[in-house]
């Protein structure tokens, strides 16, 4: 009997006049992809609590304002992951100073949204990046 099961995390769409915030992973799976900011959900944690938490550990910003975007499945069996991550968005666009890469964020930066896809065929970002990205951006 496979004893693994699925992690719980949380991801943050932060969008800025027609940008994303994107941070580079440190840590595999997908080390050096660029992707939400997020991670796990600590027990106890609500969800929105852990999102405002990933998201002030991983960039230094601090989020009041979020709204649930959708659930995303993230699976890679080559390296044996599988998370259900629970993605937010912002409410209003955020204009706060840049962000800066902390906690298992290798770098951290605001991208244009329309160039997310060409970078997801690039493989340079996390799969189904580029689909929750237009999505919360199209909100």
């Amino acid at each position: 009997m496979d004893t693994r099961r699925p992690l719980l995390a949380v991801s943050v769409c932060l969008l800025r006049a027609g940008e994303v915030c994107l941070v580079r992973r440190g840590r595999a799976p997908w080390a050096d992809a660029w992707s939400l900011p997020g991670g796990r959900v600590e027990f106890g944690e609500r969800l929105e609590d852990a999102a405002r938490r990933e998201m002030r550990e991983e960039t230094g910003v601090r989020l009041e304002a979020i709204q649930f975007l959708r659930l995303h499945e993230a699976i890679d069996p080559a390296h044996d992951a599988h998370a259900v991550i629970a993605v937010f968005r912002t409410l209003a666009e955020w204009t706060g100073p840049e962000v800066e890469a902390a906690d298992d964020a290798r770098d951290a930066r605001f991208f244009p949204v329309r160039d997310v896809r060409a970078m997801e065929r690039e493989g340079r970002t996390t799969p189904g990046l580029a689909a929750i990205v237009e999505e919360a951006a199209a909100r």
